[in-house]
């Protein structure tokens, strides 16, 4: 037989070989081996937007264990207000509770005082009543006396008195 333009004979084993067919396997793997190239060009991009990806979660956990800490402060902080804020409220209300008593003693005091007005008043109207019966008293008393003075002038005994 001989050979054909497209066999070619392997000189180590005498094997002949179909140089089409090893030229399509040839192009066959170069085509897988730029197939698998591509793969690993886009999973190395993928890797490398995982490893991102990795940094970013990390930056986001240390930023989150900031924030917690931070937050920890602030609750430490709101605790402490509280308390403040509830011993305030607390003094508040007894202030508030001593000012409704202290009201209620000047609500006291003011009905005392208008008691005591209105006394003073009722007293100053007897006062005054009695200065008048008095003053009237005393004026009647004078009438009289001077009636009496001037009966006894009058009367037969008014003639012998010395003048």
């Amino acid at each position: 037989m001989v050979p054909d333009g497209n066999l070619a004979v392997n000189p180590q084993t005498g094997q002949t070989t179909d140089v089409r067919a090893l030229m399509a396997k040839v192009v066959e793997l170069q085509e897988q081996l730029l197939a698998q190239q591509e793969k690993a060009l886009v999973l190395s991009a993928q890797a490398r937007e995982l490893d991102r990806s990795a940094r970013d979660i990390d930056d986001v956990k240390s930023e989150l264990a900031s924030q917690g800490i931070l937050l920890a402060d602030k609750t430490r902080e709101n605790k402490q207000l509280h308390q403040e804020l509830t011993k305030v409220t607390a003094l508040l209300d007894t202030k508030l509770t001593e000012t409704e008593e202290l009201r209620a003693a000047v609500q006291e005091l003011q009905h005392q005082l208008k008691t005591r007005e209105q006394e003073r008043d009722l007293l100053a109207v007897m006062l005054n009543e009695a200065e008048n019966n008095q003053r009237r008293l005393e004026a009647v008393i004078g009438e009289i006396t001077a009636h009496m003075n001037a009966k006894e002038k009058e009367g037969w005994l008014g003639r012998f008195k010395k003048q």
